[in-house]
């Protein structure tokens, strides 16, 4: 029980790191304004606000996997007072990163940046690649931190 209580709380706070770098990549509107200035000002032929349209695709990214992150986290928690079998959890894990891939994989053509585009390509592969493996049912991610912070990076511009 020890043990299980334990793992519980490693995950939560796994998964608290996670989001916390996800919530991260939404930027500040202080640092977003200038940039659409500067950028209107400097491309001939606008017929996209790259600043804007970056905005909203890492926001509508970044929720998607923050609310697949909390849904694990939900989940190992509720596995304290009523435990799951390996089977059901790992399925659940493996359904919540499937989402998130699916859903960063459907963003990605959306953003006008490219640096935005790849790093969510970049993500979705590697959740991909991780589904694959044998931690496709393990809620710990270190292998997606580097993704991650490459993602937060690029939303940050």
């Amino acid at each position: 029980m020890t043990s299980t209580r334990a793992r519980v709380v490693r995950t939560v706070l796994t998964l608290t790191v996670v989001a916390g770098l996800a919530a991260g990549c939404q930027g500040e509107e202080k640092g977003s304004a200038p940039a659409a200035a500067g950028s209107a000002s400097t491309t001939p032929s606008p017929t996209v606000d790259a600043a804007a349209n970056s905005k909203q695709v890492c926001e509508a990214s970044l929720a998607l996997v923050k609310k697949h992150f909390i849904a694990m986290a939900n989940d190992a928690i509720a596995a304290i007072d009523k435990p799951v079998s390996a089977e059901e959890a790992g399925g659940k894990v493996r359904a919540n990163y499937t989402a998130i891939a699916e859903g960063l994989r459907t963003e990605a053509p959306k953003a006008a940046e490219p640096q935005v585009r790849t790093a969510l390509e970049n993500l979705a592969g590697a959740i991909e690649k991780r589904l694959t493996g044998p931690n496709a049912t393990k809620v710990e991610s270190p292998d997606l931190d580097p993704t991650l912070e490459a993602l937060d990076a690029a939303c940050r511009r």
